[in-house]
This record gives C-alpha cells, structure tokens and sequence, in this order.
C-alpha cells in the first residue's frame, strides 16, 4: 500500500512538472512515465488517461494557488489589511510556484470551464463580498470611488504581472536569478505601498 502510494506521488510529481513546462499538448505520457522511473503500461494503471491526469495537476496547482487567495478575501478583516494580506499572500504563493501563473493562463485562456469545475461558484461569492466592502469604505470616504473590478484588477496584475513577464524584465533590467528573487521579495511592500497610495480619497 505504501509502495502504491509513493508511485501514485511519483507519477504526480513528474506529471505537475511537465504539464507545468509544456502545457497539455506540449506534455507525452512516455515522457511523464519516463521521469517518474516506471513504465507507460504501470502510468495508465495509476491516472487511465492523459485528460485525468492533468485534471488532477490542475486542480492541485488552482488549490495551491488560488485557495489561500480565497480564503484571505473571506476573512473579516479591515479592508486595508485584507488588501494587505492579499498582495502578501497572492506573491508568495506564486513565488513557491513559479510555473503555476504561465500554466493556469495558458490553460484557463483555452478551458475556462476548468476553473469553474475547481471553484464552482466560490469566486464570485469571494469577489461579491470584496466588491460589497469597496463600496461602502468609498461611501465612507475611505476610499476615491473606484469600481471593485478596477480594484481586483489592480491587484492581480501588479502582484502576477513580474512573474509572467520575468524573462522581459531579467532581460531590461539585467537582474540574474538571486537579484531577482530579491526584487520579488520587496515587490511586497512596493504594491502594497503603490495601492495605498492610489487608493487615497
């Protein structure tokens, strides 16, 4: 049984790696058997099929990813340091998996039914209650008027944006690998500060 288990991990961990790198079409079963040390007949005894397989990476990457998201939007805190924990949270998560943002994007641009079956409708219910707190701390004053989707937006791609487009920026700035790791760790407080700032009344 142990043994049984710790080949289902292997297979796993081989095949996370690769739909990761290549996507689905761009992933081969011979190459994932290959990579976990079995072969192709003993893969298709653990996942039957290619399409279960990466169904079963996707949902661990979106849970990985997107669960302590939902979760920190949940919460009742104050807005700010929802916001806060957000940026915090959002950016070491893809920090800790650096192929999952290119992997959900690409997948979720061509099966966006994906994502539904992971969430259900957990995001929008997650989103309505952030958007419900954007309105009233504008009314308040708290806030300038902004839409909650403008808000959302912002967040996301200030937070995604320096992990899809890390070869441009290495590339312009001329950061190596250590440097930029150090970029993404204060890339925490900048957003943080950026969206407080813009969010000034």
């Amino acid at each position: 049984m142990a043994s049984d288990r710790n080949t289902e991990k292997r297979i796993f961990e081989a095949a996370k790696a690769i739909f990761h790198e290549r996507g689905y079409h761009g992933a081969r079963m011979q190459e994932i058997a290959r990579r976990a040390g079995i072969n192709q007949s003993m893969l298709h005894y653990y996942f039957r099929s290619k399409e279960g397989l990466f169904e079963a990476v996707f949902r661990a990457t979106a849970g990985e990813v997107l669960t302590p998201v939902f979760e920190v939007l949940s919460a009742d805190l104050p807005l700010s340091e929802k916001l806060d924990r957000f940026v915090e949270i959002y950016i070491d998560q893809v920090s800790a998996n650096p192929y999952a943002p290119g992997f959900l994007l690409e997948e979720l641009s061509h099966h966006p039914d994906h994502l539904r079956r992971f969430a259900g409708d957990r995001g929008k219910v997650v989103f309505e209650k952030l958007a419900g707190e954007v309105r009233e701390a504008v009314v308040r004053g708290e806030l300038r008027p902004i839409s909650p989707e403008d808000l959302f937006a912002n967040l996301v791609a200030l937070c995604l944006f320096p992990f899809i487009a890390r070869p441009i920026l290495q590339t312009v700035t001329g950061l190596d690998d250590d440097a930029y790791r150090s970029f993404l760790r204060r890339r925490k407080r900048e957003v943080r500060r950026f969206i407080h700032h813009a969010l000034k009344p």
